[in-house]
């Protein structure tokens, strides 16, 4: 909805080439360089470094060559050195209500939380551009016509704050999480359901291929790549996993974007995915994830990595933790959290019978949203990746 202009790469007066770079953003979630969709001069820059910005408004002015074709234009006629010169802006294209196509993606968001129909939206005067809805004019309406749910607000609270209390303001990228796990946390009846698993095979095989893959693949591999293939395959298995709740519409994706959480080095975390992962190899998903991942850690991410995620795994366990109970992102309707592989007393079969032995152990937990999936669908799920798990190397 909102970026900051963090870097300008070029100066007013500089002539910028097709597809070069010429302005470093910040998101909520990732930092990253905007190409020139055009060959010209930077004439005017309207947004200075560290100014937000809204998702459509002009940050910048351009002189490109008359013939250059953009989608729609704005010209302002101006003498320079004795010759008439045009400047072209390109503007949001027009947008008409014949049907929810029309919506920005944040009006389209408010809309579906409140079960907003063509009718209501109809009702609505419009202030933006070209006859466009804008987010004031759906708060407006709201306000008049439907009583809003009530949420919880943090207000600031009078602190005994000391002189040699260092006081830190929370960096843009923790502030939007917040603000968008907590709406998610009050949104989505959350579930989460406990199963142990004894990865020892998984600890095994791990260990003896490891090598010769790293030489055949110039990879290595972790037992987290080996648990996302299992987790792909448990996903095409139970397709209600893979999915959107948009209001009162369940969307099955064909499709599996699979999130995996990713430290970085300030101490946040990142969500980008592995696109159309039900259709990689186990030496491709490695080399994917090590690749988005180097980036993520880079700052180099980009938006695309982190769009329309349809499942997410969080390894909590390489933090030391045993278990976890992960909020979920909207609109997907679950997510998987990975404890700490350890040493632990487990049950093993020996010539027929069951006997106590250390193995490894490695507790897995799955939240879920209880208006889609219920606790015994929930369990199945966690079983037949647990069966998964147990036999990786069989």
């Amino acid at each position: 909805m909102e970026a900051t202009i963090t870097e300008w790469l070029k100066k007013p007066g500089e002539r910028v080439e097709k597809d070069e770079p010429f302005v470093t953003i910040s998101t909520d979630k990732v930092e990253s360089e905007l190409p020139s969709e055009y060959e010209g001069l930077l004439k005017t820059i309207l947004v200075e470094e560290g100014e937000e910005v809204k998702v459509g408004h002009p940050i910048a002015v351009f002189q490109i060559a008359d013939d250059t074709t953009v989608h729609q234009q704005y010209q302002q006629n101006s003498v320079t050195e004795n010759r008439v010169t045009t400047e072209k802006m390109e503007l949001l294209p027009d947008k008409k209500l014949s049907d929810k196509s029309f919506l920005s993606p944040v009006v389209r968001k408010i809309a579906a939380e409140y079960g907003l129909e063509l009718d209501d939206l109809n009702q609505i005067q419009p202030t933006g551009e070209n006859g466009r809805i804008r987010k004031i004019d759906i708060q407006r309406f709201l306000s008049k016509n439907i009583s809003t749910p009530q949420q919880a607000i943090a207000q600031k609270l009078e602190l005994n704050i000391q002189p040699e209390d260092k006081v830190e303001v929370l960096p843009r990228i923790r502030r939007t999480a917040a603000e968008l796990l907590q709406t998610s946390y009050q949104l989505i009846p959350h579930v989460t359901t406990f199963l142990e698993v004894n990865v020892n095979e998984l600890v095994e095989y791990r260990n003896r291929i490891k090598d010769q893959f790293q030489k055949e693949n110039g990879l290595k591999i972790t037992y987290t790549h080996f648990i996302m293939k299992k987790v792909i395959e448990n996903l095409l298995e139970f397709p209600k996993f893979n999915a959107w709740l948009n209001a009162d519409e369940l969307i099955l994706k064909k499709n599996i974007n699979l999130g995996f959480a990713t430290a970085l080095p300030d101490g946040n975390l990142i969500v980008p995915n592995l696109k159309k992962a039900n259709e990689l190899s186990l030496r491709e998903i490695v080399e994917k994830v090590n690749q988005i991942g180097n980036n993520a850690k880079a700052g180099k991410l980009k938006p695309d990595h982190i769009r329309d995620t349809t499942f997410t795994v969080s390894n909590t366990g390489i933090f030391g933790s045993m278990m976890g109970t992960p909020i979920i992102s909207r609109p997907q309707v679950a997510v998987l959290a990975l404890g700490q592989i350890r040493s632990a007393a487990g049950v093993v079969e020996k010539f027929g019978k069951e006997e106590i032995a250390v193995c490894k152990m490695m507790m897995i937990s799955l939240s879920y949203d209880h208006r889609v999936i219920d606790g015994a669908l929930a369990s199945q799920f966690l079983s037949a990746l647990k069966q998964k798990l147990e036999s990786i190397g069989g």
